[in-house]
């Protein structure tokens, strides 16, 4: 095991979260140096592994893209998933109002804990109606969507020039939209795809300053289950068919 003759800034030995578009089941990955974050001693190496796609698109999504101020209102689709409950952390730790949508009972207990100021089961019942109640009619600011089929809900929820940031397609389903009722009412779309932005210098120095924060117990990491490498299968399987709240971790 070695670093490359070019590489300055980190050494044999260094725990570091790191992250790659290609490969990941494997004891020894090869990645570039400017895709990995040192990982305070505050911090263990499961939850550390899980921070960069979940910590840095939530944060990416929420404040670079959907520009989320304190005292505005945001909705986070799939709140139960690794970027979902980090956006309900991150948002809440803003000053923002937070509405966040997921099922189960245990869940939405757990997410009410994390910051939510308000858990809808749509399970349940309308969200769009549930939605526009709490905001008496207005609707939302922003809306965090790492599901994709949910789109055209979270588009009827949000207020008059709302924004909405897209991200992932964890529900598999079609992502074409009727986009005129957005135009008329002034609202944004942004779509994130976060792989190839985590080499630039702004999002690496927002990764690192999640990793202190989780270390000082300002944010959490929320781990499910841990399963051993060599029971990769079984992880999939539970997580495909589990419902887990947060991450499946694999360690060697």
């Amino acid at each position: 095991m070695e670093v490359g003759s070019n590489v300055r800034n980190r050494k044999v030995g260094d725990e570091v979260a790191a992250f790659n578009m290609q490969g990941s089941h494997a004891e020894l990955w090869a990645v570039p140096a400017n895709h990995t974050w040192i990982v305070p001693s505050s911090v263990d190496i499961a939850s550390a592994a899980a921070v960069p796609i979940s910590f840095g698109t939530a944060h990416h999504c929420l404040f670079a893209k959907g520009g989320l101020r304190s005292g505005e209102t945001v909705l986070i689709q799939g709140a139960s998933g690794g970027v979902g409950l980090a956006a309900v952390q991150l948002a809440s730790r803003a000053g923002a109002r937070v509405i966040a949508i997921s099922s189960g009972e245990r869940r939405l207990q757990k997410i009410s804990l994390l910051g939510a100021d308000h858990v809808i089961d749509r399970s349940s019942g309308d969200v769009v109606d549930a939605v526009k109640q709490i905001t008496k009619g207005k609707g939302v600011d922003l809306v965090v969507d790492p599901v994709g089929a949910t789109l055209p809900t979270s588009l009827t929820t949000m207020a008059h020039e709302g924004r909405l940031v897209f991200v992932g397609n964890a529900g598999g389903g079609s992502l074409s939209l009727d986009l005129w009722p957005a135009m008329q009412s002034n609202q944004t779309l942004h779509g994130v795809f976060m792989g190839p932005l985590l080499g630039r210098c702004h999002v690496r120095s927002t990764i690192d300053d999640l990793l202190i924060a989780i270390g000082k117990g300002e944010v959490r990491v929320m781990i499910e289950k841990t399963f051993p490498l060599s029971q990769a299968r079984d992880a999939h399987d539970f997580a495909e068919k589990s419902k887990p709240l947060g991450r499946i971790i694999m360690t060697p």
